[in-house]
This record gives structure tokens, C-alpha cells and sequence, in this order.
């Protein structure tokens, strides 16, 4: 156990959660026309972060119900890690492109953090797009 205090590389590296469980139950469970959800752990290089992809049985996705996914996935999120990614895949099997949605809700959030179709943010900036759905309401 002395060998590990000193790096919290490695606590986080081998730190275990319930998210795996608790994130895609609870996006499950929430009234979103979610049909399928995942949680896990990736590594980039020494960066633990957390990787979340939900399916929808509808081809949009509203600006509210982002919101809403990104409130219940940092609310649920044991993991600890400060970057998530995630994707959300239409009914007809397409990624929604996130980055436009971030881009209009979100402008500060910045869209230096999106690739492809993943959105790669912060426990913040999820936050940030939070407040700002709900500023719009």
C-alpha cells in the first residue's frame, strides 16, 4: 500500500465505481427515449476519463434532452475523472453531431472540444451546458 500514495496515477487508474451500473440505469430509467446506455473507463495516456454512449429511438435530439443526459450522467459519475466523452446515436443508426448542438447553446464551452462525434468536455463545461438549457427555459 505505501508504494500507491505517492501516485494518484495509479489510484485513479484502478479506481472502481458504481457508474458502469448507476449511469446507465438512471439515463435508462429518465423519461428521454433512451433505448440503450453504456458507461465506462477509458485511459488517454495517464488521463482516466469517462465514456458514456446512449442510443434514442428518435433521429433528434433536443437541446433540453442533452441537457437533461448530461445533468443525469455528472450526477451519477463516481468515476474519478474530470473529461468525459459522449455519444449519442440516432434510431437510424447516425451520431448525432453534438458539436452543433454545444456551439448554439453553449458558445463559450467552445467546440475546440469536440471531434468527430464525440464530445470530449469537462465536469464544468457539462455544467456550463446544463445552466445554459436551463437559462433558455
Amino acid at each position: 500500500m505505501a508504494a500507491l500514495t505517492g501516485c494518484g496515477v495509479f489510484v485513479n487508474e484502478f479506481a472502481e465505481g458504481d457508474y458502469a451500473e448507476t449511469i446507465p440505469e438512471a439515463l435508462l430509467e429518465a423519461d428521454l427515449a433512451i433505448t440503450d446506455a453504456f458507461a465506462s473507463k477509458g485511459l488517454d495516456g495517464f488521463t482516466a476519463y469517462l465514456a458514456v454512449g446512449i442510443d434514442i429511438d428518435q433521429t433528434e435530439l433536443s437541446e433540453q434532452a442533452l441537457a437533461d443526459m448530461l445533468r443525469i450522467v455528472v450526477n451519477e459519475n463516481d468515476l474519478p475523472a474530470d473529461q468525459m466523452l459522449l455519444t449519442v446515436q440516432n434510431v437510424e443508426g447516425d451520431f448525432i453531431d453534438l458539436g452543433q448542438m454545444v456551439e448554439r447553446i453553449a458558445p463559450d464551452v467552445g467546440t475546440n472540444y469536440v471531434r468527430d462525434v464525440d464530445l470530449t468536455i469537462t465536469t464544468d463545461e457539462a455544467r456550463e451546458i446544463v445552466e445554459a438549457v436551463d437559462r433558455q427555459r
